[in-house]
């Protein structure tokens, strides 16, 4: 019934109970998460959170911790001080340019596509350079940028993906985690995917984005007549060369290099059977040799009539 033991009502389970995996940190929650980070020299460390706003209002809470050695710090404000001075006075005193160069004088930074591209090269370099020991970023950091650390933190496995709230996929996690541990210098990469409220991810959830399959990818590369004629154009490059730089040939060499031939063989011949059949149904439609030649006739024996006919007439009328 409604009753729990002793008569006592049974709490109902709300959706904020459901997903209490979901919560967020607050500062006390960050402010020991980095100090253990710091502690267990586990810096410099990549935090992934999946969203710009988020970013800095996590390195915000950090403003009492400082990092770097004053030796580090002095070095990471000499380097921002002289980036700084590349831009015009009225931007160098922007508020975003200040608190940048604000907080990689304690070894924290912050890295997304909302921040000027001289700020994104300095964040940068710093990290790279060890000046920055703890990086709030959005995902963006983890496609085309080499910046491995030694450990990387996700703040939450869910990401809104431009339509609706989802967990990461295993592409996208590996792609991120894969940052954590320096090739040559760190012999275990370390990741950690936090909790803050009572309950963990589910299981199913945690499989899934570990152990996964990556999304596969597939060529859409199609080799078409207007762009056959473009090459015919140009000296430097001929259809053969542009079809062997394409995503799809380069997926075809590689299964040649795995022995993959039975596969490569069956997609071939299911390739030709389509091509069969749309030329099938295409054929009615083409014009060839034949119809043309049957064309030329008719249109010959229509004008012969044509002349027999006008004859005719002129000569009946005669009469």
């Amino acid at each position: 019934g409604r009753g729990g033991r002793g008569g006592v009502p049974a709490r109902r389970v709300t959706g904020s109970a459901q997903s209490a995996w979901q919560q967020q940190g607050n500062k006390q929650n960050w402010m020991s998460l980095v100090k253990y980070l710091d502690r267990e020299l586990l810096t410099p460390t990549v935090i992934f959170s999946f969203s710009k706003k988020k970013c800095e209002e996590i390195a915000g809470m950090l403003r009492s911790l400082d990092l770097n050695t004053a030796e580090e710090g002095n070095t990471a404000h000499m380097f921002a001080a002289s980036a700084v001075k590349r831009l015009s006075p009225v931007d160098a005193v922007l508020p975003q340019v200040l608190q940048i160069c604000e907080m990689v004088k304690r070894g924290i930074g912050i890295h997304h596509g909302g921040l000027l591209p001289i700020l994104k090269e300095l964040v940068e370099i710093l990290f790279s350079k060890n000046l920055i020991k703890v990086l709030f970023a959005t995902e963006t950091f983890a496609m085309g940028v080499n910046m491995p650390a030694r450990a990387v933190v996700f703040n939450t496995i869910r990401k809104h993906d431009g339509i609706k709230f989802r967990e990461l996929l295993p592409g996208e996690y590996t792609q991120m985690a894969g940052r954590a541990g320096r090739r040559g210098i760190d012999s275990v990469g370390t990741v950690i995917i936090c909790c803050f409220g009572e309950k963990p991810p589910p299981e199913n959830i945690l499989r899934n984005m570990l152990t996964g399959q990556s999304t596969t990818l597939s060529s859409q590369f199609r080799l078409t007549y207007n762009m056959i004629l473009n090459l015919l154009r140009v000296e430097d490059m001929s259809v053969e060369d542009m079809i062997k730089r394409s995503f799809s040939e380069f997926a075809t060499q590689r299964a040649l290099a795995n022995n993959n031939y039975p596969k490569l063989l069956a997609r071939g011949v299911k390739s030709l059977a389509k091509l069969d059949r749309q030329f099938e149904q295409d054929m009615r439609l083409h014009v060839g040799a034949s119809d043309v030649e049957g064309y030329f006739a008719t249109s010959t024996e229509l004008l012969s009539l044509q002349r027999g006919l006008h004859i005719h007439l002129l000569l009946s009328g005669g009469g």
